[in-house]
């Protein structure tokens, strides 16, 4: 399912009497996906990768992970780095940020749905050819480019993002390491905190038990303190701009 994150590289290990999953005959769609999302944010963790809620795209093999609450302009920002400056989506909702041997991280996967309002996207790209039906929510993952060769790619950055309509855009400012790790913690505990329909079955967040919640508090500040983050607001084209520049930057060094 396109809005189930999976990984384009080798496949995890998993401890395997923590992989049974069982949906009674009345679990409805959303709750299936709900929970076995939360549950393959558990396994991921045995394998040292975490689940962020952002949206990853990449050039050249490196990927910039661009996180925010719900509504902040992620999926915005990144479709204005893909359809202006030859950014490949790597991941519209979820990424999956995994540490590699080499004591970096790589983003090797995530949710393929890349869904935005149409509302927004008739606002900040008027020319951007949208199809039937009139849905307000619209996944564009069938209309962006694709390139296989970023299915993997190095985590160069990691910018927490505002569109501001109001906003002619501000120049990028670094984030603190503790306000990175704070962000990243909230983000990567995401598929947790969905609300189940069904009214009687327990907490998502059971599913991430002691060992598994230190572990994930460890790769949050493994990665705050590896990859640089900063914080940039404006319209999207503003944001992708900003973003750009920083990995031309990066690259001439």
């Amino acid at each position: 399912m396109a809005q189930i994150p999976t990984a384009r590289s080798e496949p995890i290990e998993v401890d395997s009497e923590n992989t049974s999953l069982t949906l009674a005959d009345a679990t409805t769609q959303a709750d299936a996906r709900r929970t076995i999302n939360a549950r393959f944010h558990a396994e991921h963790l045995y394998d040292d990768t975490l689940s962020v809620h952002g949206v990853a795209v990449a050039k050249a093999g490196h990927a910039m992970l661009l996180i925010g609450d719900y509504g902040a302009g992620k999926s915005l920002s990144g479709l204005a780095m893909i359809t202006s400056m030859g950014w490949s989506p790597l991941a519209g909702d979820t990424c999956l940020v995994r540490l590699n041997g080499q004591g970096s991280f790589d983003v090797v996967g995530g949710t393929r749905a890349y869904v935005l309002r149409r509302s927004a996207i008739e606002r900040w790209f008027p020319t951007f050819v949208l199809g039937q039906p009139d849905d307000e929510r619209v996944d564009l993952a069938a209309s962006l480019p694709s390139d296989a060769s970023n299915a993997v790619a190095d985590l160069a950055g990691i910018v927490m993002v505002a569109v501001d309509g109001n906003s002619f855009g501000s120049p990028p400012a670094p984030c603190g390491e503790q306000v990175a790790a704070n962000a990243l913690y909230r983000a990567s505990g995401h598929l947790l905190s969905k609300i189940l329909d069904d009214a009687a079955a327990d907490p998502l967040s059971l599913l991430e038990d002691p060992e598994l919640a230190r572990r994930r508090l460890r790769l949050v500040r493994r990665l705050a303190s590896t990859i640089r983050c900063w914080w940039v607001r404006g319209s999207p084209g503003d944001i992708a701009a900003a973003v750009d520049a920083m990995q031309r930057e990066e690259d001439r060094r």
